[in-house]
């Protein structure tokens, strides 16, 4: 009949995704719009970047990421700035993120973000933040 297999490969979880993004496009009327922002240093490398999405009404904040070289230079700020603008142009009325307590939670609730639930003990010792915050 079936047989089950170990695969442990990130071609699976590529494919679960997929399959489970085709079925919930069933059940909401809308698209994610991809949104991300960068800057670049003098040879073109990645010194920062942001990147989430709009689902609906909502911003979903996936990756904010500074180079420990330009760390308190503003940068953040603008790259939070930039994607919460765009994502209200695109219809977003509420932003959504996570962070671990050794990240950037003081960052984001100097942006106005607050805590909606928090994961304690994750993986083992630390605690995950589940942040929101009004755009509108």
């Amino acid at each position: 009949m079936y047989q089950l297999y170990a695969n442990n490969d990130d071609c699976l979880n590529q494919a679960l995704r997929q399959k489970i993004v085709a079925f919930n496009s069933a059940h909401f009327d809308a698209e994610r719009m991809p949104l991300g922002y960068q800057f670049l240093g003098a040879q073109k490398e990645l010194v920062a970047g942001i990147s989430g999405c709009v689902f609906g009404n909502w911003l979903q904040i996936n990756w904010l990421w500074c180079s420990e070289l330009v760390r308190g230079n503003g940068l953040a700020t603008k790259l939070l700035v930039a994607l919460e603008e765009a994502a209200v142009e695109l219809g977003a009325t509420k932003a959504q993120l996570d962070t671990l307590d050794f990240q950037a939670k003081p960052f984001y609730e100097k942006h106005g973000y607050q805590v909606k639930y928090q994961l304690n003990n994750y993986p083992r010792t630390g605690t995950r933040y589940f942040m929101e915050k009004p755009l509108i």
